[in-house]
């Protein structure tokens, strides 16, 4: 029993982590990343306990490899908090630049309707188009499973029955990721305006903002800002902020 006592605080940290993790990988739809990341605090518990546990038959090796552990963790953790901040600097609400394109990126669609995430990007999109009204809107997202419609579609649909005039979007329905977004969004400025060298917003998600700017300058569109919106739902955003930190460093290996 007393042995059990010794053990007790990564006992508990790891079975509330592992339950809490469980909940949100599924009980709970689009929180999977809140989930990893809670049952990654539960296996790193039980590593701590069991060096310690190895501490009583090798108290060099156990010193070794605790030491290693820490670095490792203090390591990851930095690189998640500087890649955090990075993300929440650049999840501006609204783009005071006034640009000649704006590239609104699709998200799901329910049916014919957008979902809690496209919904908050189509709100960021309607409050630029109408401070900006000189702005050529382009909404880009093609159709998915479960979806009547083009996110393109359901976009242009929405734009204008919420007062942004139809001559001022166009419509691109083939992209099947963010990447795509960018560049058949691309594609149909350099159409229109071969040397074009002006300003361009993308219009997303907070959280979204970083990764989808880094990719529009990388795809030849040099003067990029960001416009977003959000679900307002602060569980699910958190989710989607840590998702986005695996997201960016995947993104900087592979670009």
């Amino acid at each position: 029993m007393k042995k059990l006592k010794k053990y007790a605080w990564y006992i508990g940290i790891a079975v509330v982590a592992a339950i809490t993790g469980t909940v949100f990988l599924f009980a709970l739809s689009g929180y999977s990343f809140l989930g990893m990341g809670f049952m990654g605090v539960s296996a790193v518990s039980l590593i701590y306990m069991g060096l310690r546990l190895l501490k009583t038959k090798n108290e060099k090796l156990s010193k070794t490899l605790n030491r290693i552990m820490s670095y490792a963790l203090i390591l990851f953790l930095m690189a998640v908090a500087v890649t955090e901040a990075c993300i929440i600097s650049d999840a501006r609400s609204e783009s005071e630049v006034d640009a000649d394109y704006a590239i609104v990126l699709g998200a799901g669609v329910n049916g014919t309707e957008p979902s809690r995430s496209l919904l908050a990007r189509l709100e960021a999109a309607s409050a630029y188009a109408k401070k900006h009204t000189e702005t050529v809107i382009i909404v880009s997202g093609g159709q998915g499973p479960g979806e009547n419609i083009s996110e393109a579609e359901c976009m242009y649909q929405w734009l204008v029955e919420n007062g942004v005039s139809p001559e001022r979007i166009i419509v691109e329905d083939q992209a099947n990721s963010t990447l795509e977004n960018i560049r058949f969004s691309r594609d149909i400025i350099f159409e229109r305006e071969p040397e074009y060298q002006g300003n361009v917003c993308i219009i997303t998600e907070g959280y979204h903002a970083l990764r989808a700017r880094l990719m529009a300058m990388d795809n030849g569109l040099l003067n990029v800002t960001a416009a977003s919106g959000s679900t307002g739902l602060p569980v699910l955003t958190a989710n989607y902020y840590f998702r986005e930190v695996f997201a960016i460093w995947y993104y900087m290996l592979t670009r």
